[in-house]
């Protein structure tokens, strides 16, 4: 019987008819008519193993909790980081509209080998015009090589010293204040200009500017600011980022407060860095100093030459420094961000020199004319404004681009705003005369082509 049964459950295979095969097999097993499970239970730990097995070719995560967290931290930073900053560099440069200039190559050769003669005057036939009185002034008295209309473009003649990074202590707010130098080797006294990093950038950024200039004769002094991504990081911040810390910076009033102060401190220090690096004694000129920036360093030389800032608390804050005599806003910021209002540029007086492009976007995706606004509500005087065609938000800095066959196009751009922001410097930090009259001709834009617009008040 029992045979005729195994038969019998054999024919109602499982695999044909699962219902009925199933039911047969549960009557047989409780009817004790089946082998039970001694063999079944082998199966089943042989399954087990093999999946026990196969689980174990993957690492396990710690079993205390504080580390597996800590291993998801790094694992997810190490993925999630670069990509969020790739997405962020992307949006930040991306070609929204317009179009840039690139010099074709022939005609750069032409200028490379053209006399000095910054403004054209092919078709000017008035001899006291303004454009034949500044071609003259700036021909005879601006020294340095200029490439036909743009000033200054080549490096100039003096030889540099970098001083990668120096600490200066804040006994006041006790904090340590990182700081990069340029300096000129040769003996004289030069004129001082303190550069402003964008949000979670540092100290090392922006070299193609500050480097450029100490070849003309000036100390370059970079800080490097509390929402730097780099210092936080250093500082212990292991989930720092670039976006978390221009998001920070956005939103917290302590980092916009800290920015002027670190300028006003640096100028403090500056007996201090004459004392601590010997080869810099005697070169410092105290009385004609300028403070630029790029970004959220634009809202920082703003500050210093008076725009008001609303802090909690303590509307209409003011972060003027007599010391400064000139500010340099690249891409800067209209009211809305970092405590600026509509009226925040009612009583700035000094002279100042913003620039911005056609691809040149707010974190709100505002536009160019945005970030005119501190040039138009400033008080009229030595004001001027740089509009670039083509030029992004990081155009100013860094002649990089991320798309190859725009690298010409960026050394362009940058060449327009070293041209620019250096007559600037030479006018209201060593009154040359020639660079105050090239500032107020067309030279720039007519070597550009029109790509730079360049505006007056």
């Amino acid at each position: 019987m029992s045979r005729s049964l195994h038969a019998a459950n054999r024919s109602f295979h499982p695999g044909l008819l699962p219902g009925l095969g199933q039911w047969v097999s549960n009557f047989l097993r409780n009817a004790g008519l089946t082998h039970t499970s001694a063999q079944t239970h082998a199966n089943q730990a042989q399954r087990m193993s093999a999946t026990t097995h196969h689980h174990r070719i993957f690492p396990s995560m710690p079993r205390d909790y504080i580390r597996r967290r800590r291993m998801r931290r790094r694992i997810s930073n190490v993925i999630v980081i670069p990509l969020l900053s790739g997405v962020a560099a992307y949006f930040i440069t991306r070609q929204t509209g317009g179009s840039g200039f690139t010099l074709p190559k022939s005609a750069q050769r032409a200028a490379l080998s053209a006399p000095a003669n910054p403004v054209s005057l092919a078709h000017d036939n008035r001899p006291n015009s303004p454009e034949r009185l500044a071609a003259g002034a700036v021909a005879n008295a601006v020294s340095g090589p200029m490439i036909s209309g743009a000033y200054k473009l080549a490096d100039g003649t003096h030889a540099v010293t970098e001083v990668p990074d120096i600490v200066l202590h804040d006994a006041k707010r006790n904090k340590d204040l990182h700081v990069r130098i340029f300096y000129p080797n040769e003996p004289g006294l030069y004129p001082v200009i303190v550069f402003s990093h964008g949000a979670g950038g540092s100290q090392s950024c922006c070299e193609a500017l500050t480097r450029h200039w100490a070849t003309y004769g000036y100390v370059t002094l970079q800080p490097t600011h509390d929402d730097s991504t780099v210092q936080r990081r250093n500082a212990g911040e292991e989930d720092i980022n670039f976006l978390i810390a221009v998001r920070d910076a956005l939103k917290k009033p302590a980092l916009w407060q800290s920015r002027p102060q670190d300028i006003s401190f640096v100028l403090d220090s500056l007996p201090v860095l004459q004392k601590r690096i010997p080869a810099l004694a005697g070169k410092i000129d105290a009385e004609d100093i300028g403070v630029g920036g790029h970004s959220m360093g634009a809202f920082t030389a703003d500050a210093i030459a008076g725009a008001l800032v609303d802090l909690p608390n303590h509307p209409a804050t003011n972060f003027t420094d007599s010391r400064v005599r000139a500010v340099l806003l690249l891409s800067p910021q209209g009211p809305g961000e970092f405590g600026l209002t509509d009226h925040s540029w009612d009583h700035v007086t000094l002279p100042l020199l913003s620039m911005t492009g056609s691809l040149d976007l707010g974190t709100g995706n505002q536009g160019p004319d945005w970030k005119k606004i501190p040039f138009e509500r400033s008080q009229p005087g030595d004001k001027y404004h740089t509009f670039i065609e083509g030029a992004n938000h990081m155009s100013f800095i860094s002649a990089k681009t991320f798309l190859p066959g725009r690298a010409a196009q960026g050394d362009s751009i940058l060449g327009f705003t070293n041209a620019a922001s250096l007559a600037f410097w030479d006018a209201y930090l060593k009154a040359d005369h020639a660079a105050k009259i090239y500032l107020q001709s067309d030279a720039l834009p007519e070597f550009s082509h029109s790509v730079v617009r360049l505006s007056r008040r």
